[in-house]
């Protein structure tokens, strides 16, 4: 993951025991490649190469960490 320092692949994460049929699987490609990582690009939050299919860290990634850690994310509960 980005948490750690190296490049990361671009496919979609799931959740252990989550699928996606053929059609939810093009959705979210198509959501994270052209509409999710694009955004996070802009905001100079992530690099995003899209010939390698690779994420990485942006200029403004720890900035963002801190703020996110600031939210609960109710999947504990």
């Amino acid at each position: 993951m980005l948490l750690e320092e190296n490049a990361t692949s671009a496919d979609p994460i799931l959740r252990t025991g989550e699928t996606l049929d053929a059609g939810e699987h093009l959705t979210v490609c198509y959501e994270l490649h052209h509409v999710l990582l694009p955004e996070l690009v802009d905001m100079n939050i992530i690099e995003f190469d899209r010939f390698e299919d690779d994420v990485r860290r942006g200029p403004r990634f720890d900035e963002a960490c801190r703020l996110l850690e600031q939210i609960p994310d109710g999947h504990d509960e």
